[in-house]
């Protein structure tokens, strides 16, 4: 190898290319011009990769388009190479530089093979513009429920001066006439039990909401089963938009539950039903909720609960926190490697720590350590989600007492500290 390279650019004891053409100027220069051509376009195009690349930070795949450009360029150097050995028989360097594009190609086609999952799930310039424009129509939609909530509050603020004004003259009446004074207490009783009924009220309205926007979701899913029933052979394009509507069903679903939740723990002022749970079947029945993310990513769950296998809690709640920690580890995933998930229990003085590690993308806690459990925070927008869960776990745990603490690194993954006190 040593002495391969030491003669790289010797030319001895061999015959330049051009004599295989006989030297025949219309068989040589049609290859020579030929090869210059392409050799000049190979050329011009990696500038043109790496301008796109410097200008646009937004790139996902920006390694991609680097190891294209390298590719590109050694493409044009075999074609160079060629061109040198029709007067100078480089031979060994045209090998040479052969076996560094075969290795960039090799390369170039594994990380584009990797990338292929990636690529196909890029969403269309169609479906941004469907997004954008429901997004405006959303922003629309909430400016005008500001400013009905501005009128409503300013129309609040003129019944909440006119009623001191009126107890304020009340109240000078009470100090002349006791029969007055007794009228107005029992006036008031009355106002306060109606603020009671108002109060109740505000209590069931996000309730009712949420069961209002059920119904509708329901008849859109009986709309598109009924759908697919009625076109019984579908095209492939067809297909997947029926996938892509049952994928955005399943999410506003989804989101309309936390919702739900997290109206239950706001308004939570009762302790919940607590009994003896046992963490397996509470684990088991959360991989049945998840069992086609689970089969989507390829990941794998494994459980110890040798140390402690049952806690007096909630069982609802503590679905919750195993559903929300674990369905963030799957959907944050490292791309690089099947996601893996470890759940484990150990007994700590006054608490049980539920432990759920993973192999994921991690988290950056220098800049997202005080972000993490805040609602409708979302720390990587690659991933769809409605940053909920991870405050709905930290708000299950300061009902019940408890605490949670995260240990995360950058491409490794991230380690959930549940503290669940002993009831």
């Amino acid at each position: 190898m040593v002495e391969y390279l030491q003669k790289l650019f010797e030319s001895n004891g061999f015959m330049p290319h051009g004599h295989c053409y006989f030297w025949r100027p219309e068989i040589l220069f049609t290859n020579v011009i030929g090869d210059g051509l392409t050799s000049l376009a190979y050329f011009s195009i990696p500038p043109i990769l790496f301008y796109i690349t410097r200008k646009r930070k937004d790139l996902t795949h920006r390694p991609l388009f680097l190891l294209f450009a390298l590719f590109i360029f050694a493409c044009g150097a075999t074609h160079l190479i060629e061109i040198i050995t029709v007067w100078k028989p480089f031979y060994r360097l045209q090998g040479a530089i052969k076996i560094i594009t075969g290795l960039v190609s090799v390369s170039t086609a594994v990380v584009l093979l990797r990338a292929v999952p990636t690529l196909l799930a890029l969403p269309s310039h169609d479906r941004l513009e469907k997004v954008n424009a429901r997004l405006r129509e959303e922003v629309a939609e909430r400016e005008r429920a500001q400013v009905a909530l501005r009128q409503a509050n300013e129309a609040l603020e003129t019944r909440v001066q006119q009623r001191t004004a009126q107890l304020i003259k009340t109240n000078r009446e009470l100090e002349r006439e006791i029969e007055i004074r007794k009228r107005t207490e029992e006036d008031l009783l009355e106002k306060n039990q109606e603020l009671v009924r108002i109060n109740a009220d505000l209590d069931n309205f996000v309730y009712c909401a949420s069961n209002d926007l059920k119904a509708p979701i329901v008849n859109i899913e009986g709309l598109v089963t009924a759908l697919k029933e009625e076109i019984p052979q579908r095209s492939e394009h067809v297909n997947a938009i029926l996938k892509r509507l049952d994928g955005s069903l399943l999410k506003v679903d989804r989101t309309i539950l936390d919702l739900t939740e997290v109206s239950r723990l706001q308004n939570e002022v009762t302790n919940p039903p607590v009994e003896e749970v046992s963490f397996a079947e509470v684990l088991e029945e959360v991989k049945s909720d998840i069992q086609d993310l689970i089969a989507q990513t390829g990941a794998t769950i494994e459980a110890d609960f040798s140390r402690v296998k049952n806690i007096h809690f909630c069982r609802q709640d503590l679905k919750s926190i195993l559903y929300n920690l674990i369905s963030n580890a799957l959907k944050y995933h490292n791309p690089l490697r099947k996601p893996h998930v470890l759940v484990q229990t150990e007994p700590i003085p006054n608490c049980c720590l539920l432990r759920i590690a993973d192999n994921g993308q991690g988290i950056d806690l220098e800049k997202h350590e005080y972000k993490i459990f805040s609602l409708f925070r979302r720390l990587n927008d690659q991933v769809t989600g409605s940053g909920i869960g991870l405050y709905i776990v930290k708000r299950i745990l300061d009902n019940n007492n408890g605490r949670i603490k995260v240990k995360s690194k950058i491409g490794e993954g991230s380690t959930f500290e549940v503290y669940l006190p002993k009831q």
